[in-house]
């Protein structure tokens, strides 16, 4: 009888979790090469200016310091960051590696400087004189849309792509409505406050003309395409290494212009060098999100049905279209609706630049966003119909019957899925969780002044998807002590994919969880990756390591019916050992 999930949700011990309480993980910081050189970024001190001179003199003549690498030392035109999906539009909107004749926004790389230890190159950095003349700044997405002052030289306007949701008879359906309601809302900027900071060690072996670069997280295998493409390498040649992460949420492991400047110090002079943001950076630096404004407009029966939705949404991106930036621009024009029927919808979302750090995606990219505008709508169209909060949402949401549920067509497209609420029973999950959380005693006190604060009680119901495709790679060895190396794509940023694939593995081969070693997240353990966002881990790893011991179990078999003579559907794999049908047994490994 095959075992099923003996391991998956049981109570067993995270792999993880001895190294960690014991201080034996091993970040990036952690790492030192002979002879490496530090490295320290120069950063643009103003939103918007004319760089007119990045004076190195002086630094340069500083003890310690080795190099100083600046736009005149690369290449022309100065290498621009791709896209994970790459569009027309977007092109001219995508942002070069360092500043060469005009700074975009506050924290933007203008020099690298490079030295025995890191506080000498920081010192060094803020040494480097910089010549900037100011220019206009555009502060936010109103003054992006007017257009007086044109961010990207050569683009038609500051917004770099519209998306439309489109769907049913808007026009009509509120024409028609019994209630309208017409509301603006804003959510602000922010980040990820990763407990590490990013961090590469890049190294480069002249001989075999090979590139290495240790700190991968997230997308180890598109930053290595993405680092092989620009460097003018073959994919082969770049190893991207991952270690211990303490954090990611989105916006920890994107193809940053660091990632560029580490790798080409290091090929250039021929050291390994390493960089460790500092917190202050991380703050300018890293990918910034969630900075979106609406101006939305709901209609709705009397007895508060949803009719339609329609209006604008504007997404405040920054100075340039980051590799992923588009996909918060996306999500908040479709999924804004949440988990509600909403049969008519037109609903046009604007990508606005501006002079600020470039976003990207961060913790359910737009789906937040596009959450707080509806729910908020919602709780204004029941106080105004007369209707209980609950029972508006419950009347709304996507029934089990309509499953799978098409959300509206979202063009254009580039590179997207259509997208489906596939499966669930909304209303019974919304029920339980109106009981667990109380709602009824709770409610009480709702508006009332106790210990000299007032009381609320609000009630949200969201969606995120899950399992993002299109695929991910899993590969299995039995090793000679009988244990099972796995290796997946998925990359490990604190969520424990150690114990869980493991987990699954162990399930799926059918043997004792402690044979199980768990690789993961480095470009040196399989040919091609996909990595971890959009909660696509468990799902996709997870099933490709199923897949994987499922074709591992089958040439066991036929490997077995071949040396004993017995029809490969007679051999039986329980347990780690191999059977056959007349009693003769062998344990793993049975085929050095």
């Amino acid at each position: 009888m095959k075992r099923i999930n003996t391991f998956i949700g049981g109570p067993v011990e995270r792999v993880e979790d001895l190294r960690y309480l014991r201080g034996r993980g091993q970040y990036v910081d952690d790492l030192a090469r002979p002879g490496q050189w530090h490295a320290a970024v120069v950063r643009s001190p103003v939103a918007h200016g004319r760089l007119r001179a990045v004076d190195t003199t002086a630094v340069r003549a500083m003890r310690g310091v080795h190099a100083v690498v600046t736009a005149q030392d690369l290449d022309r035109p100065i290498p621009k960051i791709p896209f994970r999906r790459p569009s027309a539009a977007i092109v001219p909107y995508a942002q070069p590696v360092l500043a060469d004749d005009v700074v975009r926004y506050v924290g933007e790389p203008v020099a690298m400087v490079l030295a025995d230890t890191a506080e000498l190159a920081e010192d060094a950095a803020q040494a480097v004189g910089l010549d900037v003349e100011p220019l206009p700044v555009v502060a936010d997405r109103r003054a992006s849309m007017r257009n007086d002052v044109r961010l990207i030289d050569g683009t038609e306007s500051n917004c770099a792509t519209i998306y439309v949701a489109n769907a049913g008879d808007v026009e009509r359906t509120f024409r028609n409505a019994a209630y309208i309601r017409r509301e603006q809302f804003r959510v602000q900027r922010m980040t990820a406050m990763t407990m590490e900071t990013r961090g590469l060690l890049a190294e480069w072996d002249a001989t075999a003309g090979r590139l290495i670069v240790s700190g991968a997280a997230k997308l180890p295998f598109f930053n290595r395409r993405a680092m092989a493409g620009m460097m003018g390498l073959s994919e082969e040649a770049v190893d991207y290494i991952e270690y211990d992460v303490g954090g990611g949420f989105g916006a920890r492991g994107e193809f940053y212009p660091e990632d560029f400047l580490v790798a080409f110090a290091a090929r250039k002079f021929g050291r390994p060098v390493k960089w460790i943001e500092d917190r202050r950076e991380h703050f300018m630096a890293i990918g910034h999100s969630r900075e979106t404004e609406c101006d939305l407009e709901i209609a709705l029966d009397r007895d508060g049905t949803i009719l339609g939705l329609r209006g604008d949404i504007w997404v405040d991106i920054g100075a340039y279209v980051r590799p992923n930036g588009m996909t918060p621009v996306r999500n908040v024009t479709q999924f804004t609706t949440g988990p509600y029927r909403v049969a008519h919808q037109n609903v046009k979302t604007h990508a606005m630049i501006t002079n600020k750090t470039p976003s990207g995606t961060y913790r359910g990219p737009g789906r937040y966003e596009g959450c707080f505008f509806m729910e908020r709508l919602i709780d204004m169209a029941a106080k105004d119909l007369g209707l209980d909060r609950l029972e508006i949402r419950r009347r709304n949401l996507i029934g089990l019957a309509e499953m799978p549920y098409a959300m509206a067509l979202v063009r254009p497209n580039d590179g997207f899925n259509d997208t489906a609420c596939d499966s669930g029973d909304y209303a019974m999950t919304f029920d339980r969780c109106v009981i667990e959380a109380g709602w009824k005693d709770k409610i009480k006190l709702n508006g009332r002044l106790i210990g000299g604060r007032y009381h609320g009680l609000g009630i949200a119901c969201f969606i995120e998807g899950g399992g993002s495709g299109p695929r991910e790679t899993a590969r299995i060895t039995i090793e000679e002590d009988g244990s099972f190396a796995v290796y997946v794509g998925s990359s490990g940023v604190g969520q424990g994919v150690e114990t869980i694939m493991a987990q699954i593995a162990a399930d799926a081969l059918e043997v004792p969880f402690e044979q199980v070693r768990l690789y993961h997240g480095s470009t040196t353990y399989l040919a091609d990756g996909y990595g971890s966002y959009g909660s696509r881990a468990t799902v996709m790893g997870g099933n490709a390591i199923v897949r994987t011991a499922e074709a591992l179990l089958d040439k066991v078999r036929a490997a077995a019916g071949e040396r004993f003579g017995v029809a490969t559907e007679a051999i039986k794999v329980t347990e780690g050992v191999v059977n056959t049908p007349d009693g003769r047994r062998v344990t793993f490994p049975p085929f050095g």
